[in-house]
């Protein structure tokens, strides 16, 4: 059989020999990426990731693979898998300015879909990958349909995400009832795209997010919240309460106390603004705060008659002045205001 090429305007010219190397071992990915970017060498990052539905990780992933074949040469020191912001990567290597007007292309939030024919073919080539739905179809205890296999075999043929990886995903999503394929599909790819790709680094992350739910609820039930959703800035206190301040439990609690006792009501304004005072103060523990409390009214009555200067009234001028400028502040940031 005799090919005739049809070139018409343009030609598109590979390296011959270094192509034939790859043409059984190349993924869909690189293939597509290569006719790319020698169709056009110079181009946005972004934009041709996003043309291409990729990831730009899976992007430069593709380049880097045609670089070590020989295929694809830099001619600068600059690495190709990070090119300067607001830049434009070039297939030599080199660096355009980029337009000021061109608007950054946000990443592709599914994963490619496949034909029945490409979902069977790389199921049967690829190790493990039909054990792999199977132990996934047990954990989150129902049958796959050929859209819901398609994102289990993208997992693992397109952002090569190891099976493990994949079945501590489906797993921690089976935990919190989120039994949806496109729930882990969401979750992957926000995932990927921030660098947490192995599985040490899933599962460290996992564990954070299982410590600040469980905290998230535990401050709901202290609060009585009720079921609505914490707001942005009540979801930003709880992180401070935990990682910044790196306060327990019973921190939390105690300042619940405090806080409906001085107001008559379960603010976490108020007892942010206790905590943040608290953590000033160097207290890390309840008994330290009790401690503190019994020398205060130790010294109280120990104070002569006639002093005006108490210390319980000026813990409290300081609660107040810390709570209103940190009220003051948020009602300047909805506004749009500076701080004063």
């Amino acid at each position: 059989m005799k090919i005739t090429p049809v070139y018409r305007n343009q030609i598109l010219s590979l390296p011959a020999e270094a192509v034939k190397e790859r043409l059984s071992s190349a993924s869909k990915d690189e293939w597509k990426v290569l006719l790319s970017v020698f169709a056009e060498p110079e181009f946005d990052l972004a934009e041709r990731a996003a043309a291409l539905d990729l990831t730009e990780k899976a992007f430069l992933r593709a380049i880097e693979a045609w670089k070590k074949a020989g295929v694809l040469l830099t001619d600068t020191e600059q690495p190709v898998d990070t090119p300067p912001k607001g830049e434009q990567l070039t297939l030599t290597g080199e660096v355009a300015q980029k337009p000021a007007t061109k608007k950054k292309i946000l990443l592709r939030q599914t994963l490619p879909t496949y034909t029945a024919d490409e979902l069977s073919e790389t199921v049967g080539k690829t190790e493990g990958c039909k054990e792999l739905i199977d132990s996934c179809q047990q954990i989150l205890g129902h049958i796959f349909n050929t859209a819901e296999t398609s994102i289990i075999v993208g997992l693992l043929d397109h952002l090569r995400l190891t099976p493990d990886y994949i079945l501590l995903l489906c797993s921690h999503a089976a935990s919190i009832h989120k039994t949806s394929i496109r729930y882990i599909e969401k979750m992957a790819v926000e995932f990927f795209d921030r660098d947490i790709s192995t599985y040490g680094a899933l599962e460290a992350e996992l564990a954070q997010r299982e410590a600040r739910m469980n905290l998230e609820t535990f401050v709901r039930e202290t609060f009585g919240t009720g079921s609505r959703s914490f707001i942005k800035k009540e979801r930003e206190m709880i992180d401070r309460w935990a990682n910044h301040f790196q306060f327990s439990r019973d921190m939390i609690a105690k300042a619940y106390e405090v806080t409906v006792t001085r107001t008559g009501k379960a603010s976490m304004d108020y007892a942010n603004a206790v905590l943040e005072n608290w953590f000033a103060a160097g207290f890390k523990t309840p008994e330290e705060i009790d401690a503190a409390e019994d020398t205060r009214k130790k010294n109280a009555e120990k104070r002569p008659d006639g002093s005006s200067f108490d210390t319980d009234e000026f813990f409290e001028a300081a609660l107040r002045r810390s709570y209103s400028m940190m009220d003051k502040n948020a009602k300047n940031g909805a506004s749009g205001e500076e701080p004063k």
